[in-house]
């Protein structure tokens, strides 16, 4: 290693400097030492000066602190808790079904069968299609006693954006009847001599918005149209547009407006126009305890006017348990071929005329929604002017010749007084309970003897009971009635008999998708004739099965 020569003449110089302080010290004294006096510190006399703190100012002055926050939205991640039920017992969820078929027979002859199915595309488009034939035949027991019906309909919607929506439907029908009204014993009648078909087309649209607008405004624009033709060329023609627009105050309060025309036009060997003109202003108010619905009903028919009420007022005594409601209204009803025979089959429109007839009713009951059970009571008085009433007419080719029996309307001012309620009970979730009644106490025609045609009382009541967790059904019904007045081929007025129709029925899947069902209609045989000479079908039932897809 090599040294420096100035760090070692350094260190030489240092090592020597210290060798002479160590030698240059004398060696200390062995002797005692003596301590004549003990060391007394003391501090000279002062004056105590005394100083009392004070606390500054307070500064009472407010000063504005302006903060800026720039806004940064929070971000936090964390893992979706899993939920783990421990011992719940798990329930079956239904299948949804787009689809289902009906196919049947039975005795006296008949057929039935009946197919559905439901399609959609998305949240943009859904429709529907339907068909139905029904036909039965106890020609064996009572020559012509026979009809069939057919029926089907197409529909569709269409959701456009800005919440508006188009609807539309195309249906048709192809029913058929025979006039078996008439002395078996002594007369027959070929199938084209007793023939009656009713062909109608049905065309509907509407344009609507399929949610409410930011103003809390809802409208539909409705055209209808039906073309009805019969197997001896008449021809009726309606054609209805309804314009709706609704302004909701607060989300509940309804200002509604309505404006119709109502065109009918008939032609046989001449054309009869029934048309209506409404106005249907009305505002419903709702509260906590009660509904107030004021409106009217402005009705134009051949530049006559009338002003009918539409008032309601419903008070709910014990929430949805107990509502008293009451009220006024007015209409101008049609009677058309179309609604006149559909209600009766065996009319004879070349003697019946188109007419309104101009309703005024006032109305009061009870109404009420437990949940297990739901019912309504209602008393009403009406005034009917112009009331359609179906009068016996006996029809024949030649004169001298059999007659077979139609019928014919006949128009008057009834008064009524009617009491009917309703009910729906359900005990427990496989078994509901329902019925409705309706009795006329008055009905007093002021030119009539009677109110020919026309039922005084009419009841149905039924019972569904399902079983097997939802697999089987058991069905029950019973339909009353009392007679109807009529007059004979003598021009004397009777009263028909009364009708108790008991039916029962069920079904049963023995798969989820394929069952089987049977009916059993009329098991009193009651041969009720609902239209004079004309006995309803005595006990009958209908077997077949159903799918489901």
């Amino acid at each position: 290693m090599h040294i420096q020569p100035k760090s070692l003449l350094a260190a030489l110089l240092l090592t020597f400097g210290i060798q002479q302080l160590v030698f240059a010290q004398k060696e200390l004294p062995a002797e005692n030492v003596d301590i004549v006096k003990d060391f007394d510190a003391r501090l000279l006399e002062s004056n105590k000066i005394n100083v009392s703190p004070v606390l500054p100012l307070l500064d009472t002055t407010t000063q504005r602190q302006n903060y800026t926050v720039p806004p940064r939205p929070l971000t936090v991640t964390y893992d979706a808790p899993k939920l783990r039920p421990i011992g719940l017992k798990t329930v079956k969820v239904e299948d949804a079904y787009n689809g289902y078929a009906k196919v049947g027979g039975g005795v006296p002859t008949a057929a039935y069968g009946e197919a559905g199915y439901y399609f959609r595309s998305g949240e943009k488009f859904d429709g529907k299609a339907s068909f139905r034939h029904h036909s039965q035949n106890a020609s064996r027991s009572l020559a012509n006693q026979k009809f069939f019906n057919n029926d089907g309909l197409i529909s569709a919607n269409i959701y456009l954006p800005k919440d508006l929506a188009v609807e539309g439907k195309i249906g048709y029908s192809y029913d058929r009847v025979h006039y078996y009204g008439y002395d078996h014993d002594s007369i027959e009648f070929s199938d084209e001599r007793t023939r009656q078909d009713f062909r109608t087309v049905d065309i509907g649209a509407r344009l609507y918005n399929s949610e409410r607008t930011t103003g809390d405004i809802s409208f539909s624009v409705a055209p209808k149209l039906y073309v009805l033709r019969d197997f001896y060329s008449n021809r009726e023609t309606g054609f209805d547009l309804n314009l709706t627009a609704s302004k909701w105050f607060a989300e509940k309060h309804p200002l509604r407006l309505t404006i119709r025309t109502d065109m009918t036009s008939f032609n046989d060997t001449v054309t009869q126009n029934l048309n209506n003109i409404y106005l249907q202003p009305s505002f419903t108010y709702h509260a906590d305890f009660i509904k107030v619905k004021v409106g009217a009903n402005f009705a134009s028919n051949r530049d006559v006017f009338s002003i009918f009420p539409d008032i309601e007022v419903t008070l709910r005594v014990l929430g949805d348990g107990a509502q008293l409601f009451g009220g006024l209204s007015g209409d101008l009803r049609k009677n058309t071929y179309r609604s006149m025979s559909e209600y009766n089959p065996f009319i004879s429109i070349r003697d019946s005329k188109l007419r309104n007839t101009r309703y005024n009713n006032y109305y009061a009951g009870l109404k009420g929604d437990l949940g297990w059970l739901s019912y309504t009571a209602q008393a009403m008085y009406a005034k009917a002017s112009d009331l359609a009433l179906f009068q016996t007419k006996f029809i024949t080719q030649r004169p001298g010749e059999p007659s077979i029996t139609r019928f014919r309307t006949v128009y008057d001012t009834v008064r009524i007084t009617n009491l009917q309620g309703t009910i729906k009970l359900v005990p427990f979730a496989a078994l509901t309970i329902s019925g409705t009644i309706s009795q006329n106490i008055i009905f007093d025609p002021a030119n009539e003897k009677q109110v020919w045609g026309l039922p005084t009382t009419e009841g149905d009541f039924s019972a569904l009971y399902s079983i097997l967790e939802g697999k089987a059904n058991l069905r029950g019904s019973v339909h009353i009635a009392d007679g109807i007045w009529f007059r004979d081929a003598e021009n004397i007025a009777r009263e028909g008999n009364i009708l108790a129709d008991l039916s029962i029925g069920g079904s049963y899947y023995f798969t989820n998708n394929i069952g089987a069902f049977l009916d059993v209609n009329n098991i009193l045989n009651n041969r009720r004739e609902r239209w004079f000479q004309y006995p309803t079908f005595g006990t009958n039932f209908l077997v077949g099965i159903t799918a489901r897809f």
